[in-house]
């Protein structure tokens, strides 16, 4: 068996713009979200990145049920800071014991309540400078290049 998908938590500009990325690298992705028109777009579309060059879609697992994605070896936290502590709590279900959950969110606090609940092990704090609109439910422009930072 290959490589589990990489687990990103969310269905939004820059849950998307992630999931695009990742998947036109050839990795593997699944979406856990909560938004009932973004995981059905998904489900039936994949996501539709829209550049300057037309509109391409990707397929991806998505879900809105922790247990489909257990196992997760890493996971993007994408989801609104008020979200964060749902997801943590998802992520206790999914994400495998040697896993870890990276936060690229806005805000403070994220980190230190992912790790409440996943140990301070499991868990990392990234910035980025990419920006994305979603344009649609699963559909999303990107807004410019940018990069990720990771300090762990």
């Amino acid at each position: 068996m290959g490589e589990p998908p990489i687990l990103i938590l969310g269905t939004g500009a820059m849950a998307c713009l992630f999931a695009a990325r990742l998947r036109a690298a050839g990795r593997e992705v699944a979406m856990l979200g909560a938004w009932p028109e973004g995981l059905r777009a998904l489900r039936q579309e994949g996501v539709r990145l829209v550049e300057e060059g037309g509109e391409r879609s990707f397929p991806v697992q998505a879900t809105d049920d922790p247990a489909e994605v257990q196992g997760s070896r890493l996971a993007l936290v994408l989801v609104k800071a008020w979200q964060t502590a749902r997801v943590a709590e998802q992520l206790r279900v999914c994400l495998s014991p040697e896993g870890v959950a990276l936060t690229l969110q806005n805000g403070l606090g994220n980190l230190e309540m992912l790790q409440e609940a996943l140990g301070p092990g499991r868990t990392a704090l990234g910035i980025t400078s990419l920006g994305a609109t979603l344009l649609g439910p699963g559909r999303v422009r990107p807004g410019g290049e940018g990069e990720v930072v990771v300090a762990r």
